[in-house]
């Protein structure tokens, strides 16, 4: 079964950029470039993970955090935070709301995300 994701970031380069590199190892790769769309998006095609980033406007990625730990049919999604904020900042808010990780962007080049997922999925099996 192919491993699919939501990558949910205002920033349309981060999306392509994330998605060319996901698609690369398998996986199907949907984007919503806000918190509105993403949480629909999530309730239709229930991805294997989650990226959401945390700065987004109108709805910031702790309030989507929060709308889809809430939500009957996305509550079981792992949710990895995506940010630039550091974690010493905003981590332990994102693990407080049901997050299973928090990476900075700066840190994690497209590949190194991809190893990253890859492992989580293992490990989950």
């Amino acid at each position: 079964m192919v491993k699919s994701l939501l990558i949910i970031d205002d920033e349309p380069a981060i999306c392509d950029m994330y998605k060319i590199k996901l698609e690369q190892r398998g996986y199907k790769v949907f984007t919503a470039l806000g918190g509105p769309e993403g949480i629909e998006i999530a309730k239709k095609e229930k991805p294997s993970i989650i990226l959401l980033d945390i700065i987004m406007p109108k709805v910031n990625g702790f309030d989507v955090l929060k709308t889809l730990k809430e939500t009957a049919e996305t509550k079981a999604i792992p949710v990895f935070m995506t940010t630039n904020l550091p974690e010493h900042t905003s981590g332990e808010k994102a693990k407080s709301l049901g997050a299973v990780n928090y990476l900075v962007k700066a840190e994690y080049e497209p590949a190194m995300l991809a190893d990253v997922i890859d492992r989580y999925l293992l490990q989950a099996k």
